[in-house]
């Protein structure tokens, strides 16, 4: 069963009407076929269950009251918490970010030049906002998860293809590089579960990809990307996989804890990222953390003071990651590595440690990669490599700016000014 919000948002509602009509599908290449007025920017509207926004790892929220409390003594409400306040620094902090963020976002990639791979890389950044153009610098402007499940050739690689029962997200050159990664992506971008997918001509959803990745479950295989995409869509704990295994997030949990970090590819950092959104998923839903999340939290935790503990002093991280404090004068590397860090951090440290000085080093080092000459234009033309890590490196400011600034938006908006008497007076004296 999948996660379903209660109350279904406009454009939720929208997606779920316009899909029913889209069973006799045009062909790829009719931009008119595509699920545009359903795009899943307009239906992830109204979604707040999103990594970037989870509460800090461990905390709770208020619970509702159970079956059979309502005899109680009813206990007052806490009192609404003051909008937060930034220090100077972090305003002119939170300005740069913004710039960068913006600045790339101007930069669409096109699916004549761009694969699969970079557009779903590019989409980290900007989730449901990403638009991409068809055809080449200068198509038609498409959004770019609309172009993903659509199934637009993008540079000649369509991201979705047919499985046995269901349809499946490649892998390879060209394709997502993880068994998951496409699915992490849609969940990290609010992507609902009713949003249409296509290959070929046969027409599904988002919900038919989530059943093709919890099939491909395998013991020892690539999970940490499938969990944070299960963990999303995924409403039961517990499922079998074609194998008829039983599974569920307790197994994948204890699996991948099994598993090294260090010596894991990216640096385990793809281990962390999935480890650490389970965990704040769950607490962000108030379901207890115990049993396997539990020890993913605390392994969470130890990791953050280890990894702090190898940056650089300039904010940065070398090649080496986890494995040993290093250094590269070649910005490409210092972006993936510090973009790939800050992301982790960005999704998984307590609310009280965002401002922590290493992390805030890290965020102005990214910020001043992303706005370099090298990477702050042209991005549609850089490697596989170099856009995959802007998109992670774009990924990081977005989750950085949700918890740490936009919070304190709300404190700067001046109060409205209400009117004089006389003004009052004089426009009571006009509608007359």
């Amino acid at each position: 069963m999948l996660r379903f919000n209660r109350i279904l948002p406009a454009g939720c509602m929208l997606a779920c009407l316009l899909f029913t009509s889209l069973t006799a599908a045009q062909s790829v290449g009719d931009a008119a076929g595509a699920p545009d007025a359903a795009n899943p920017q307009a239906a992830a509207k109204g979604d707040d269950d999103a990594a970037a926004s989870g509460p800090a790892l461990g905390s709770s929220e208020t619970q509702k009251p159970k079956v059979g409390e309502a005899d109680k003594p009813a206990v007052a409400p806490p009192a609404p918490q003051q909008p937060k306040q930034l220090k100077p620094e972090l305003v002119s902090l939170r300005d740069q970010v913004r710039r960068a963020l913006a600045q790339h976002q101007k930069q669409a990639l096109n699916t004549r030049d761009n694969s699969a791979t970079e557009i779903m890389n590019y989409c980290l950044g900007f989730g449901c906002n990403t638009e991409v153009m068809l055809g080449g610098p200068g198509g038609t402007k498409l959004n770019g998860i609309t172009c993903l499940c659509w199934g637009y050739p993008c540079a000649g690689f369509e991201m979705l293809g047919p499985g046995r029962d269901h349809i499946v997200a490649r892998i390879g050159y060209g394709y997502q590089e993880r068994p998951g990664e496409f699915l992490a992506m849609l969940a990290m971008s609010r992507v609902p579960p009713t949003y249409p997918i296509r290959s070929g001509k046969t027409t599904r959803t988002v919900a038919d990809l989530v059943e093709a990745e919890k099939l491909g479950c395998r013991s020892g295989g690539e999970l940490s990307l499938k969990l944070i995409g299960l963990q999303y869509y995924l409403e039961q704990s517990t499922w079998k996989n074609d194998l008829d295994e039983d599974w569920s997030f307790e197994r994948i949990i204890r699996e991948e804890l099994a598993q090294p970090v260090v010596s894991a590819p990216d640096g385990g950092l793809n281990r962390l990222m999935g480890l650490s959104y389970a965990v704040v998923h769950r607490a962000k839903h108030n379901e207890p953390i115990e049993g396997q999340y539990q020890r993913a939290q605390k392994y969470i935790a130890d990791f953050h003071d280890f990894a702090l503990a190898l940056q650089n002093t300039d904010g940065s991280w070398g090649p080496y990651l986890l494995t040993a404090r290093s250094t590269s004068p070649d910005p490409g590397t210092q972006l993936r590595s510090t973009g790939r860090m800050l992301e982790w951090l960005a999704l998984s440290l307590p609310e009280e440690r965002l401002e922590d000085p290493r992390v805030i080093r890290a965020v102005e080092t990214v910020t001043r990669l992303l706005s370099s000459q090298r990477y702050g234009w042209n991005v549609p033309s850089l490697s596989t490599r170099e856009i995959g890590a802007v998109g992670h490196a774009l990924h990081a400011l977005t989750m950085y700016d949700e918890r740490m600034f936009k919070p304190a938006d709300s404190a700067e908006k001046p109060p409205a000014e209400k009117p004089s008497p006389a003004t009052a007076s004089r426009g009571a004296n006009k509608q007359k």
